[in-house]
């Protein structure tokens, strides 16, 4: 086989990989990790069982692989918020934007509290989440650093400061995601607002009007 036929079955090879990811994701959001058989993400993209086999020994692996591949996107753009030649509040505006539950749109959430849940039952995946907390962590960090050497943020520690504003988002998810309609989106919002700007020492108004 030559160099170029090669390289084009490698590529419809990612690619396929890539479709299978993307339609585990959707089946996981409509069906819950426990729920999800490798047969119904097959079925999904109308291909054999054997494809998926083919890719991933077991489910375990694919639901592993799966929230790896749905993390990437949320990253790659907090990330890029990040990098932007922007003043330090205006990208932590940027950055609650795509973290937040408050703020995005709440089935995404759904998908991580699903996979916190099952990776108690399931090492790898519990691995996979960690790692994937650990980078947002990273992320809120670095821009809270700056912050502090920039003069915008008045606190003592941005690791400390980054935990606490997580923790509570991540919080304020699994209220919003499990007891959906209990909480009004306006009123996370604020609540947001008002928890970040007390961990950094910066006036509630400079992240969004109070309602």
């Amino acid at each position: 086989m030559s160099d170029m036929v090669t390289g084009v079955v490698r590529k419809k090879v990612v690619l396929r990989r890539e479709e299978i990811l993307d339609a585990t994701v959707e089946q996981i959001k409509q069906r819950g990790i426990a729920a999800t058989r490798i047969t119904d993400v097959a079925g999904a993209l109308g291909v054999s069982s054997g494809l998926i086999y083919y890719h991933f020994e077991t489910k375990e692996q694919l639901i592993e692989a799966t929230f790896a591949h749905a993390a990437r996107n949320e990253l790659d753009a907090a990330r890029a918020v990040l990098s932007r030649p922007a003043p330090v509040v205006t990208r932590l505006k940027a950055l609650l934007r795509v973290y937040s539950p408050a703020a995005k749109a709440v089935p995404g959430w759904r998908l991580w509290i699903d996979g916190y849940s099952a990776g108690l039952r399931d090492r790898g995946l519990m691995e996979v989440m960690q790692d994937l907390d650990g980078e947002w962590k990273k992320i809120f960090t670095s821009l809270i650093e700056e912050g502090i050497a920039s003069g915008d943020f008045h606190c003592a520690d941005a690791r400390t400061a980054t935990w606490r504003i997580t923790l509570f988002l991540d919080g304020l998810a699994v209220q919003m995601v499990a007891r959906r309609g209990a909480l009004k989106r306006d009123e996370a919002m604020l609540w947001m607002r008002e928890r970040t700007a007390a961990e950094l020492g910066i006036d509630p108004d400079v992240l969004g009007p109070r309602r």
